[in-house]
């Protein structure tokens, strides 16, 4: 193989390999990426605070109905009972 061969070779491999490298990279970043929320979501299902979390504004929301309003969720008692400075 010549010197020129050769060198036009090595500088076709070069530049292949430079331009398929940020795209090879973005993949793997997004792909680690995906796997990672993917992994968070189940995380967060399987919790017994989400199943907790439910529970508790399932039972809100069916005192809030009850009594014909908001007044008695937790947010709307404290703004109650604070006192309005003005």
């Amino acid at each position: 193989m010549s010197t020129v061969r050769h060198f036009a070779v090595y500088t076709a491999r070069i530049a292949t390999l430079t331009a398929a490298t940020p795209v090879m990279v973005g993949a793997a970043a997004s792909s680690a990426t995906a796997d990672l929320v993917g992994w968070e979501l189940r995380q967060l299902a399987s919790s017994p605070l989400s199943g907790e979390a439910r529970r508790l504004r399932a039972e809100y929301r069916g005192l809030a109905a009850t009594s014909g309003g908001e007044a008695s969720t937790p947010a709307a008692a404290q703004r109650d009972s604070t006192p309005a400075f003005r």
